[in-house]
């Protein structure tokens, strides 16, 4: 049996997995451990096998085709998982793998209390319709699967919607997918009339010669369609309320796979429709990209809510990503295929890695949730000791978003980095120089911005003494939650150490949209080794002269001043007994910079002191209120033209029959004489 034939089993396996976990829990809606073990043991079987065909396919350079059923005439569903279907249904199937193992524990705080069946069973719906949006070969059933996604991950984000800030954040969420998905139907429908089909391999064939007038048009409509799915700035109003409000194995899946589903549908359009599209196309993306990861970071800094910081640093990641396709639509704009391999290579390494840690980082905040029941890390602290597994866990996933090493992030973000010092040096043209050059300083910015507020949220949360009695109460929580983690954590340090790996898997990919098939050694490359010859620097031999220098200054301090010595002792506090309201808190811990940053994204100060003697206050109270500009500017006068036009929109509906009769004779003339 030829090894397509095996990813097709394996794949149909996938499927058939999820349809069964979608249904089964249902069955045992009164037996919520048995609706748990059937929901998640789908959950996981399903993973693994997707993982499995996804794998084949992109190690094989293969791929799979398979007609479902005819939806109606001349409407088919179908399956075709080429190397951009199979590399993310890679990403999804592993996030769903140890998300189904994270949830067999998570869920159980909501035993006696919320239905775990209905949980489960939309989980894996959820997964089910977030794989067909990257394996469907129309642009119909595209749209099928994504309302699917959308509506199902609506109903996960309410599920405890007797809290108001939820059913908020839900509606808010509801709104603005919908609007997004108004606008890809809208390209859809462009595509459609100019090639009389809603077949991709036809789209493929066709819009390449599309009126550059209507690519544009398509390109600005999917910009902003996928864009706020994918939470860019200023698209992103939904992400930072969405994704805190859910329960945490859904957050995982919602931030570190469902907002990726729109970088797919970004990537097809642009170089699988219209084979990299118009050259500006990429400045836009690259600028959109610095903006959203700037802006992203600092406003996930400002938060003491450990899981809307996570939030927003996913407008960040998505920021980054996007930094890396506009490079490789800018290189291939210029006929430089390898660069743009380097720069695709990167976007998706970045995919990838993202989707690990911060599956891992949401699952790490659910943990923490668990076991305090609170989510501000102001009423956190000292629970390194209680929860050390979970601590330890939570730091490796923060570190990689820190792009530190020898973690996953740091060789996506170096390879990111490494196209922005090729588009200075290799990019004709001096805006391009200037450009790539603010575009490296930048992302070095938000890198150091990430590294600040990961020791911010874990050094709060962690260390020090517990602020409460819910933190110094707290324990570790169950093996199959610390074992969830562990999966994601896994290959986070194993492709830091061997990134290679993963380059080989994306290699297929580069090698269809640039005819350029990378390997291990594109980390080895620094800018100056440019693709039409010139000198070159080897990072290896830098990163051994690093060590080197360090390791003669260590021996050389050694040396010169003899063997280091740890004194332990109490800290001293003028007499007083150290008490938690002594400690940094993370409002205290990022004010300086968020004072630095206040008049960019919209923050007010208010400070109030309880006087009792004029040099020793009783009390003061502190309060920050992050009130971004970007609403402000941008959706108030937006929702307050809607609420404007829906009034007067009010009086076409009186109540009259004979109005409404009129309506619908109207409608019907105006479509007859549309038809004809």
């Amino acid at each position: 049996m030829a090894v397509a034939d095996w990813a097709a089993i394996l794949f149909i396996t996938n499927l058939v997995c999820l349809l069964f976990g979608s249904v089964t829990p249902f069955f045992a809606i009164r037996r919520q451990r048995l609706a748990n073990l059937l929901a998640h043991s789908s959950a996981l079987v399903a993973g693994l096998s997707g993982s499995a065909a996804a794998a084949a396919v992109l190690l094989n350079k293969t791929s799979i085709t398979m007609t479902a059923w005819q939806i109606m005439p001349g409407f088919v569903w179908r399956f075709q998982v080429d190397a951009l279907s199979a590399f993310f249904l890679l990403v999804i199937s592993m996030i769903l793998m140890a998300v189904a193992v994270y949830s067999t524990g998570y869920v159980t705080k909501y035993e006696g209390k919320k239905n775990i069946a209905y949980l489960g069973g939309l989980l894996n719906l959820f997964a089910l319709s977030m794989i067909a949006v990257v394996t469907v070969s129309s642009a119909f059933t595209f749209l099928i699967a994504w309302e699917i996604m959308s509506v199902v991950s609506f109903f996960l984000v309410m599920f405890e919607h007797e809290k108001s800030q939820v059913r908020a954040s839900g509606y808010i969420y509801l709104v603005m997918t919908h609007i997004a998905t108004a606008f890809i139907t809208l390209s859809f429908l462009i595509m459609f009339s100019y090639t009389q089909s809603f077949d991709f391999a036809v789209y493929q064939q066709q819009l390449r010669s599309m009126p550059i007038l209507l690519q544009n048009g398509i390109f600005v409509m999917c910009l902003i369609g996928f864009g706020a799915k994918a939470g860019v700035i200023p698209l992103h109003v939904w992400l930072p309320r969405a994704h805190p409000v859910a329960p945490s194995n859904i957050s995982a899946l919602m931030s570190g796979v469902m907002i990726k589903t729109a970088l797919y549908g970004l990537i097809r359009i642009i170089f699988d429709f219209f084979g990299g599209g118009q050259a500006w196309w990429g400045t836009v993306l690259l600028a959109i990209g610095l903006i959203s990861a700037l802006w992203g970071i600092l406003l996930a800094i400002t938060e003491n809510d450990l899981k809307r910081f996570l939030a927003y640093s996913s407008t960040e990641n998505i920021g980054i990503i996007l930094v890396g396709i506009g490079a490789a639509l800018l290189f291939q704009a210029h006929q430089l295929s390898l660069l743009a391999a380097v720069a695709m290579t990167a976007a998706l390494f970045h995919i990838l890695s993202h989707a690990w840690f911060k599956g891992l980082l949401f699952m790490g905040a659910g943990s923490v949730l668990y076991a305090t029941h609170t989510k501000n890390i102001n009423e956190l602290g000292g629970l390194i000791r209680r929860m050390p597994w979970t601590a330890g866990l939570f730091l490796l996933g923060g570190m990689s978003l820190a792009a530190l090493p020898p973690f996953s992030g740091v060789i996506s973000e170096w390879l990111i980095l490494q196209s922005m010092l090729h588009v200075v040096f290799d990019l004709p043209g001096f805006w391009f120089q200037i450009g790539g050059a603010v575009a490296v300083g930048l992302l070095a910015l938000t890198g150091a911005f990430a590294a600040g507020g990961v020791i911010k949220h874990f050094g709060t949360s962690f260390l020090a003494m517990p602020r409460t009695k819910a933190a110094a109460e707290a324990v570790e929580v169950p093996l199959s939650m610390r074992f969830g983690m562990g999966m994601l954590a896994l290959p986070i340090v194993l492709y830091g150490l061997l990134p290679g790996t993963v380059v080989t898997l994306t290699s297929s990919i580069t090698l269809e949209y640039f005819a350029q098939a990378l390997n291990g050694t594109a980390f080895l490359l620094l800018p100056f080794n440019r693709a039409t010859g010139g000198e070159s620097l080897s990072v290896a031999w830098l990163v051994g002269a690093f060590v080197l220098i360090c390791a003669v200054g260590l021996a050389l301090l050694r040396w010169k001043l003899g063997s280091s010595q740890v004194v332990i002792d109490e800290t001293w506090n003028c007499g007083s007994k150290l008490e938690p309201s002594m400690e940094y808190s993370g409002t205290s811990y990022s004010h300086p910079l968020v004072m630095i940053f206040q008049k960019l994204i919209g923050i007010k100060r208010k400070v109030a002191v309880e006087r009792e003697y004029r040099y020793y206050p009783k009390r003061i109270t502190h309060e920050l209120t992050v009130n971004a500009n970007i609403e402000a500017v941008l959706y108030k006068p937006l929702i307050s033209i809607m609420l404007y036009l829906s009034q007067r929109m009010r009086t076409i509906q009186d109540g009259n029959l004979q109005n409404y009769l009129a309506y619908m004779v109207g409608a019907l003339v105006i479509a007859l004489i549309w038809s004809r």
